[in-house]
């Protein structure tokens, strides 16, 4: 398990290396190879695009919804002092 930040960042990197080089094989290389046992190495084609369409669908709803949790929490923060102020 890596320790150190430097350490990290390096695994981080190769893995995304990886996945980066597998997708880019997966969506070129594979329409033209004949090969049944290479063609097992990757999955249909249909799911190249259905994959990250997933993947971007949910970070960006992550996004919102931080996005809308922080900002009515901030929003009630703002209006309590606002009342404090409005109190005095």
């Amino acid at each position: 398990m890596p320790s150190s930040d430097r350490e990290k960042g390096k695994l981080i990197l190769i893995l995304t290396s990886i996945i980066f080089l597998y997708y880019t094989v997966w969506i070129i290389g594979s329409p033209f190879i004949d090969d049944d046992r290479l063609q097992s190495f990757f999955y249909p084609q249909h799911l190249a695009l259905l994959i990250p369409a997933i993947c971007g669908l949910c970070f960006i709803g992550g996004l919102v919804i931080f996005t809308l949790y922080h900002r009515d929490k901030k929003s009630k923060v703002l209006h309590k002092n606002i009342n404090k102020l409005l109190m005095r």
